[in-house]
């Protein structure tokens, strides 16, 4: 049992106060700190997002603690952004294998690709006003868990574009790299946005924020997800259905629409994949999605957003 850790702050992610008790603990290695509060040196590849071994950390905890797993996951953790498009069962399991020790049967089970990279993103990201605010509040700074999430670039609380940290997200083996000033450096790594898109970037990430906060909503699989595609695209006249197994579907009318609809500074920024090859990609996350062993949830919400016209109410519309 541990003597002390941090209390979480506001949308702290579960990596930043394991590296603030590393940085307060004094351990010379991140194995050491690995195993004062997991008892094993962890090799997960899934660590910055969806910490494992809860039901242990949980207990290691100093007496007195009111800290629950469920806590930890449902608002540390980016757990609930990666059970978006999941059914009940699939993010039970992802859930379960949270709490439990694992390693690589939670990426498969949360159907992220191994990079957990949904986006460009390569370092952990900060908002240069959180920044300044978190030290005044808190005479400390911490890695906002919202501002790590897929698809998030600009800042739902200041509607400040991101800058990247000096930390990477897919460093090889244990780290816990706290954030502060030398590895958040100000006035460099940050990117300057049109106005049209930034308040796209904005509402974007507003509309994940909503979701992440949402904690889980019920969702009935990826072959249903696909059927609600085919509908949206038929009454837009994209897609024509002759009968079970025969259709048309206008790729390039429905790319060049899409495109329009983001613009192309918004989309490269959020899936630079999508614009070497929209009609393709595009078609296969409409009309292959329930084949794909992995979930593309950016791509997802932004079909979502283009075709339903909300993502809110998308989502409460199918609770």
């Amino acid at each position: 049992m541990v003597s002390f850790f941090p209390t979480p702050y506001p949308d702290e992610l579960l990596y930043s106060v394991i590296a603030r008790y590393h940085t307060r603990s004094g351990n010379r290695s991140f194995r050491q700190t690995d195993i004062d509060l997991f008892n094993y040196p962890s090799q997960q590849a899934a660590k910055v997002i969806l910490s494992n071994n809860l039901d242990y950390l949980v207990n290691n905890f100093p007496i007195g603690s009111k800290q629950t797993k469920e806590n930890l996951i449902q608002n540390h953790t980016l757990y609930p952004f990666y059970a978006t498009f999941l059914t009940a069962t699939e993010a039970w399991v992802v859930k379960d294998l949270m709490i439990k020790k694992v390693n690589s049967s939670l990426l498969q089970a949360a159907r992220i690709a191994h990079t957990h990279t949904e986006d460009s993103r390569k370092f952990f990201r900060f908002c240069p006003l959180c920044l300044e605010k978190d030290t005044q509040i808190y005479g400390e700074t911490y890695w906002h868990r919202i501002n790590q999430t897929p698809g998030v670039l600009v800042c739902p609380i200041h509607a400040t574009a991101l800058h990247d940290s000096l930390v990477s997200l897919d460093a090889i083996g244990i780290h816990y790299h706290a954030a502060s000033s030398e590895n958040c450096p100000l006035g460099s790594n940050s990117t300057t946005y049109l106005d049209e898109t930034l308040q796209k970037l904005l509402m974007f990430a507003k509309d994940i924020e909503w979701l992440v906060n949402s904690c889980y909503l019920p969702f009935q699989g990826m072959a249903w997800l696909r059927k609600q595609y085919q509908s949206y695209l038929t009454r837009q006249s994209f897609l024509k259905i002759y009968s079970k197994n025969k259709f048309t579907f206008n790729s390039h009318s429905f790319a060049s629409h899409f495109l329009e609809f983001y613009g192309t500074e918004f989309l490269e920024k959020i899936n630079p994949i999508l614009i070497k090859k929209p009609e393709t990609y595009l078609t296969n996350c409409l009309l292959a999605c329930d084949v794909n062993p992995l979930i593309d949830r950016v791509m997802h919400l932004l079909l979502i957003n283009f075709l339903v016209g909300s993502i809110k109410d998308f989502f409460s519309s199918n609770v």
